[in-house]
């Protein structure tokens, strides 16, 4: 497979994250530029192409339920939460959140708690065997609606640290709350 033909699956992928974050705002069209310009191809070109091709291999049988697919959409995500003004560790934190949500899978290499505050956010109930099913009756609106909430919330925090502060502290009330009533 080509840099061509990977070119022509991001910007599938892209399209579908132009999709369901249009309530956020508009992201663009996609540009192989902005990903070469992320900071995100520390192996070099050839290994994110190579994560590509991989991700579009395993479809038919895991759907987005891969490591290679977690890693796409990451960068896209993150890529795409930067055009909608987010910035530091926020931008990466809501695309990292986003991929977990989409792949249903978790990255291990991360414990940011905007990672973890994304999931609870998404899912203020959990999510058991959570995964996003483009071929199941998925509701769409209500993906959008949760995604605006998420990335609202995101924008609060970069706008005032100390929402971000308040959140964490909340969530962490709550934790020990769960922990201390699975005791009983």
């Amino acid at each position: 497979m080509s840099i061509h033909e990977a070119a022509l699956i991001l910007g599938r992928e892209w399209e579908s994250l132009r999709f369901y974050f249009e309530s956020c705002g508009d992201i663009g069209n996609f540009n192989f530029e902005d990903i070469k310009n992320s900071g995100f191809l520390l192996r070099g070109e050839e290994g994110f192409i190579s994560n590509v091709i991989s991700m579009e291999s395993k479809l038919p049988k895991y759907g987005y339920a891969t490591p290679e697919a977690l890693n796409v959409i990451t960068v896209l995500a993150t890529i795409a939460a930067k055009k909608l003004g987010l910035a530091g560790e926020l931008d990466s934190a809501f695309g990292l959140g986003y991929a977990s949500v989409r792949t249903g899978l978790l990255a291990h290499h991360s414990s940011d708690p905007k990672h973890v505050l994304f999931n609870k956010l998404f899912f203020p109930f959990g999510a058991v065997k959570y995964q996003w099913d483009l071929n199941a009756q998925l509701d769409v609106s209500l993906m959008k609606k949760k995604l605006e909430i998420v990335f609202d919330r995101f924008r609060g925090w970069q706008d005032n640290p100390q929402f971000y502060k308040d959140d964490l502290a909340l969530f962490q009330n709550m934790a020990e709350a769960w922990k201390a009533w699975d005791e009983i």
